[in-house]
């Protein structure tokens, strides 16, 4: 274990495992970068503002051990997804991920974030509650 985070602080997160499924899907005004990994009940991560996908390297495979299926999205204008010129909030980026858990064929998922991630997925909860497991 790195309980006080050394190894963290020295190397970063592991890097993502080999996705079963990765690609860009195009939707309102910018190309959206997504993996998912296995299967079993859907988890979706949601990095923070600034993050990106790989953020998450030490959390997917241990998910993936216990049974679940995990997507992780890079946020528009993070990572490799790309942006717009309209302003960003979080309504915008809860139909962002909407678009790709439907691209995923995605009915319900539980979503766990951080910072903007956090946000993200309250947002999502707010605006359509049958699709989110927790």
């Amino acid at each position: 274990m790195d309980d006080r985070l050394a190894d963290f602080a020295a190397n970063g997160a592991s890097a993502l495992p080999q996705a079963d499924r990765q690609g860009h899907l195009q939707h309102d005004g910018a190309a959206l970068w997504y993996a998912s990994y296995s299967s079993g009940p859907t988890v979706v991560l949601l990095h923070g503002g600034l993050g990106n996908a790989g953020n998450w390297g030490n959390q997917v495979s241990a998910l993936i051990d216990a049974g679940y299926r995990v997507i992780v999205t890079d946020s528009r204008g993070h990572g490799r997804s790309t942006t717009d010129s309209a302003p960003y909030h979080y309504n915008r980026l809860a139909t962002d991920l909407l678009a790709i858990m439907d691209h995923l064929d995605v009915p319900t998922a539980a979503l766990i974030g951080w910072s903007d991630g956090a946000c993200t997925a309250l947002e999502l909860a707010i605006m359509r509650p049958e699709r989110v497991k927790g």
